[in-house]
C-alpha cells in the first residue's frame, strides 16, 4: 500500500537519496549528465524546497520506507510541478499516487506545469494520461568550458535592490504569475544581469555559481536579440566556467547563439502543462524552481 505525506525536515537526506538514484539510473542508461551531480545537491534542493514550498513538498512510503519524492510550486493562476522521483526498483504506482496527491493540492488552479525528459517514455505515458500536453520543446543546454565575448556589452549592468520592482513587474507582465518568492530566493543566492535601454528594462537573466557547475536562468527579455546579449553577457560573468540552462525551442535565435557560444544540446525536455499557458517572446526556463 503506497501512501504519501508530506515531507518532513527530517526526510531530506533519505529523499535526496530517491532523488540521487532515480535520476542516475533513467540518465545514466541514456547516455546523459544527470542533474544532480552529487548527494549533497540533492539534499539541498529538498531543503530549499520546504523552505520556499512546504505545503507542496511530499514523500510516498511502502511500509514505512520512502519510496518516492515529488514538489509542487504553487504561484496564484500557475503552478509547476518537479522534480518527481520513484526510487528503482520500486513497485509501479509510486509517480502516480505522488502525482495524485499533487493533483488534490493544485485543483481548481488554470495552468500546471512539468518539465518531462524526452528520452523516458515512462513518465511521457503517465503524465499524458493524466492529460498533460506538450507546449514547447525545452533543450538542456550544457557547457564544460565557457568562452568569454570579447569587448564591452553595451546596455547590459547588475542588478541592485532598487530594481526589485521593475524586474518584478516585467517577471508579472511575461510570465502570468507571482514569482516573487522565487526571485527574491535567487537574489540571495546569485547575482542578476540586466538589459536596460534609454530607462526601459528589456530583460533579465539570473546566475548562480554552484561548485560543480554554474546555472543560468531563468532569464527573460522581450525579444530574441535583448536574451542573446545577456547570454554574452553571462559568458563574461563564468569564463571558463562549466554551466547548464534550460533553454526553448520557441525562441530558436536563442537556441542557435547559445550553440554558438560553446553549448551544446545534452538532452531534450518536453514542457508539459495541463491547462492554459502563454509562452512569453523569449525565455530561458528555471531550474529552481522547476519550470516556472
Amino acid at each position: 500500500m503506497i501512501t504519501v505525506r508530506q515531507m518532513r525536515e527530517e526526510d531530506a537526506e533519505r529523499a535526496g537519496q530517491v532523488l540521487v538514484a532515480a535520476f542516475a539510473q533513467i540518465y545514466h542508461q541514456r547516455g546523459h549528465s544527470p542533474p544532480f551531480p552529487n548527494l549533497e545537491s540533492a539534499i539541498w534542493l529538498c531543503r530549499a524546497y520546504l523552505d520556499l514550498d512546504h505545503d507542496g513538498c511530499a514523500v510516498a512510503e511502502l511500509g514505512g520506507v520512502l519510496v518516492g519524492v515529488g514538489f509542487v510550486h504553487l504561484r496564484g493562476a500557475a503552478a509547476s510541478i518537479g522534480p518527481l522521483a520513484a526510487l528503482p526498483g520500486s513497485p509501479r504506482g509510486v509517480g502516480r499516487a505522488l502525482m495524485r496527491h499533487i493533483s488534490r493540492l493544485t485543483a481548481g488552479c488554470p495552468s500546471v506545469r512539468l518539465f518531462q525528459d524526452s528520452f523516458n517514455p515512462d513518465s511521457f505515458g503517465l503524465y499524458a494520461r493524466l492529460g498533460y500536453t506538450v507546449r514547447d520543446v525545452a533543450p538542456y543546454l550544457l557547457a564544460t568550458d565557457l568562452r568569454p565575448v570579447p569587448g564591452r556589452i553595451p546596455d547590459v549592468r547588475p542588478y541592485v535592490r532598487a530594481d526589485l520592482p521593475r524586474v518584478q513587474e516585467l517577471d508579472r507582465a511575461l510570465i502570468g504569475s507571482d514569482r516573487s518568492p522565487d526571485l527574491a530566493f535567487l537574489i540571495s543566492t546569485g547575482s542578476v544581469l540586466l538589459l536596460e535601454k534609454k530607462g526601459e528594462l528589456q530583460g533579465f537573466l539570473f546566475l548562480r555559481s554552484l561548485p560543480a557547475r554554474a546555472i543560468i536562468g531563468p532569464a527573460l527579455a522581450l525579444s530574441e536579440q535583448a536574451l542573446c546579449t545577456l547570454l554574452d553577457a553571462s559568458t563574461q560573468a563564468l569564463p571558463g566556467r562549466s554551466a547548464v540552462m534550460r533553454a526553448s525551442a520557441a525562441s530558436p535565435i536563442v537556441l542557435g547563439h547559445a550553440l554558438e557560444r560553446g553549448f551544446r544540446v545534452d538532452h531534450l525536455g518536453n514542457l508539459m502543462v495541463s491547462g492554459t499557458i502563454v509562452l512569453p517572446p523569449s525565455q530561458l526556463y528555471a531550474l529552481f524552481p522547476e519550470s516556472l
